[in-house]
Formats: structure tokens, C-alpha cells, sequence
């Protein structure tokens, strides 16, 4: 298993993607590459099985994101796991909206699941994760952009979400630093890409 961590973060990225890394490799061989060095390794990217993409703490509803990155997103054919920023990227390039909400969620959040998936085997019905975000995925544009909703939380209408025709997940809640949940999280996006 080979998978590429896509790294968004512009402050200290090396640093903020050591929790990606110290998931992913309990699974997988990988490799980190910036958004905005995708196109850079297309020709390569056919080798590998999976992918990752990190959060960030850039804002998608003030602009501020690759558009190379949305054009790879859009024609990737490579199993995908959208965390935080991840997940908005994924919902964006495929037609849906992001927007900032009124306040910054921290914390642990009750994820509760709406419809079971392959992703959330193992886990209960609801299970505590931690969040890190302002911007939401607006609920209303999931249908159009292809994506069904998996989960929701008290502060966030689209938790998790999978493309309807496309081996794609986002979540927004931080798996990679939520312990042994999230580390259950990655086990079951493995078990799924080694199944396609």
C-alpha cells in the first residue's frame, strides 16, 4: 500500500503534518507532497492507492486556496480520505459550497452517525472527536456536488460525507489526532481502498 499525504499547511507544515504521518504509516508507505506541488507528480500518482489530504487553516469562502489543486481533485480517480480543509476541498471541487460560520469550533464534538458505512466499522452510533474549524460544508449543495451525508454534530451539519459514485470521504472532525477512534478511522479508509 502506497498513499500520498497531501500537505495544505502554510505555517509550520512540517510539523502539523506529523500526526497524518504517524497515522498513515501504521498502514501505509506514503509520501507528503504541498497542494500546490500536485500537478508535479501526476505522472507518478498512477503507482499509488490512496490519498490523504490534510487540513489547513486557509479559508476556502475568502479565497484562499489552490485552483491547481481543485483541478486535481476534480479528475482524481484514486481513493480519498479529506480531513477538515480536506473535505471542503473535495466538496468544492466537485460543484459544493463552503462557508465561514459565526465562531472558531474547538474541542471534542459528539459525531453522531447518520447513515453506517465501511468507514465507521467498530465505532458506536456516536463517538467523540476532535474539531479545528470555522468553515463549514453547506448541507444543501452535498446532493448536487455528489456526495451523501454519513454524519453530522450539534455544531456541524455535514461531519462526514462519501461521493455517491467515487471511492471519496471527507471528514470534517480530525481523525489524526482523536487516539485510538481516529486511528480506527484510518484502519477501516485502508480496508476499504484494499477491497476496490
Amino acid at each position: 500500500m502506497k498513499t500520498i499525504i497531501v500537505n495544505s499547511y502554510r505555517i509550520d507544515p512540517h510539523k502539523k503534518i506529523e500526526p497524518y504521518i504517524e497515522m498513515v504509516q501504521k498502514f501505509s508507505s506514503f509520501r507528503v507532497v504541498a497542494d500546490v506541488e500536485l500537478f508535479t507528480y501526476v505522472p507518478s500518482i498512477i503507482d499509488y492507492d490512496a490519498i490523504i489530504l490534510s487540513g489547513s487553516a486557509d479559508l476556502i469562502s475568502r479565497g484562499a486556496y489552490s485552483k491547481i489543486y481543485l483541478e486535481f481533485l476534480r479528475y482524481n480517480t484514486i481513493p480519498c480520505l479529506g480531513i477538515c480543509y480536506g473535505q471542503q476541498m473535495l466538496v468544492k471541487a466537485f460543484g459544493g459550497n463552503v462557508f465561514a460560520g459565526l465562531k472558531q469550533i474547538e474541542g471534542m464534538e459528539t459525531i453522531r452517525i447518520i447513515k453506517p458505512d465501511p468507514l465507521f466499522k467498530d465505532l458506536p452510533p456516536e463517538f467523540h472527536a476532535l474539531e479545528n474549524h470555522i468553515e463549514h460544508v453547506d448541507l444543501s449543495s452535498l446532493p448536487p456536488a455528489g456526495f451523501e451525508l454519513l454524519a453530522n454534530s450539534p455544531s456541524c451539519e455535514v461531519e462526514a460525507i462519501k461521493h455517491i459514485q467515487h471511492c471519496l470521504y471527507g471528514v470534517q472532525f480530525h481523525p489524526e489526532r482523536s487516539g485510538i477512534l481516529g486511528e480506527t478511522i484510518f484502519r477501516n479508509f485502508f480496508d476499504i481502498v484494499r477491497e476496490k
